[in-house]
């Protein structure tokens, strides 16, 4: 099965800025909880979540 193009890419577009933001998040609630801030690393991890969530609708 062959699909359109641009709505390939265009998903893949948006898969890509959803990956990054996960790993931004994910990395950003490390560091926080490194350096001792663990509700704000809770809070970031929350994020990566959810960014999570929004990557497998994709």
């Amino acid at each position: 099965m062959q699909g359109n193009t641009e709505v390939i890419d265009a998903l893949n577009g948006g898969l890509t800025i959803e990956l990054t933001a996960i790993n931004q998040y994910f990395v950003q609630s490390k560091m926080c909880q490194n350096w001792g801030f663990a509700r704000l690393g809770a809070k970031h991890f929350e994020e990566s979540i959810g960014e999570m969530k929004h990557a497998e609708m994709l």
